[in-house]
């Protein structure tokens, strides 16, 4: 999903990607030194609204509660002046895992897929691994339209994954489209075991239950993709109850119904930014004003807090089972956002 709302400008985000350091240990040496496990945790659409981010940079939403991620925080080190390389989800995830920027590989769209035709075989951070001894797993979004594992190879080069199962949902799931909680209202009962992150994170439970004998002695590494909050933001009711609309706060722009009021200011907020960049990334006369004209803004904004707040229940589940792991104090956890989102800042 492009790092936009209300046609954003998408190429100026700016995201904070988090790195949680449960212990750091040295790879095996000719002493024998244990090797790490890795629990790496890609989150997608997920911006700087995060709690512990809010209240220690002036950036951030205050409103947002994120319990789990300041918790993951307070257990490690977290980046705040961190950036995407690419401002979509496949060039963006294409070069974390590659290590290849888009302008080395070409990709640099969501329609440059599969990305497996831009980068090679054995370059990903997964095969990396593998080849040095690792036992690979993964379920969920890791690459981009990676979510139905070795069953889809165009999206994972099948041989660098030792397990990738496709993702389950609850048959609810199938109805949202990506206009539920945007433009249009949540008219669905959803549990939290509809999402298919709910049983990502049960996959990865079960791995992290799982000792150095079930993997003949090796470690691990562990690929435990969030969807949330991607669009379609939709969730449990329980979720949007933290956010009453009447409570939501704006971005800083003139508080009007004025369509035309609000495309001065977008427009103007815009003057530095080159032409191809509002073409490609930009759609300030088409979401922009359909949100306006609407009057969806607030809601938008408390359904994209829900859906946070819905990931962040999800992290406190995998962080509970980090916890019990009898791997836990020789496993490094890494949580990142693939880009950032803007929910009126930039129109």
């Amino acid at each position: 999903m492009a790092s936009r709302l209300f046609g954003i400008l998408s190429a100026f985000v700016a995201i904070t990607v988090h790195f949680s350091f449960s212990i750091i240990s040295a790879v095996a040496d000719d002493e024998g030194n244990k090797r790490p496990n890795i629990l790496f945790i890609p989150v997608d659409d997920l911006n700087n609204w995060i709690g512990y981010f809010s209240k220690n940079t002036p950036k951030g939403n205050a409103q947002s509660m994120t319990p789990n991620l300041d918790r993951l925080s307070a257990m490690g080190l977290s980046f705040t002046n961190a950036h995407a390389s690419a401002t979509i989800c496949n060039p963006s995830r294409a070069a974390v895992w590659s290590g290849v920027r888009a302008e080395t590989s070409g990709c640099y769209d969501n329609k440059d897929h599969p990305w497996t035709s831009f980068i090679k075989e054995g370059l990903g951070l997964n095969a990396h691994f593998k080849e040095n001894g690792y036992m690979t797993f993964a379920r969920g979004k890791t690459y981009h339209s990676s979510q139905q594992g070795k069953e889809k190879p165009l999206t994972c080069y099948v041989d660098e994954w030792d397990e990738y199962p496709k993702i389950k949902q609850g048959d609810v799931i199938k109805y949202i489209t990506d206009r539920v909680g945007f433009t249009e209202p949540l008219l669905y009962d959803i549990q939290d075991d509809d999402d298919p992150d709910w049983h990502t994170v049960d996959y990865c439970h079960d791995k992290l239950m799982e000792t150095t004998d079930d993997r003949d002695g090796k470690p691990f590494f562990l690929a435990c993709g969030i969807v949330k909050p991607h669009m379609p933001w939709a969730v449990p009711q329980k979720y949007y109850d933290l956010y009453p609309a009447s409570e939501v706060e704006l971005p800083p722009y003139p508080t009007t119904n004025d369509v035309k009021d609000w495309e001065e200011a977008i427009w103007e907020d815009l003057a530095d930014v080159p032409e191809y960049a509002i073409n490609k990334m930009s759609n300030p006369d088409k979401e922009f004003t359909e949100v306006i004209e609407l009057g969806v803004w607030e809601s938008s904004i408390q359904s994209y807090l829900a859906t946070i707040a819905y990931m962040d229940m999800n992290i406190g589940r995998l962080l509970d089972a980090f916890e019990k792991s009898p791997e836990r104090d020789n496993t490094i956890v890494v949580l990142w956002s693939d880009h950032g989102y803007h929910l009126g800042e930039k129109g």
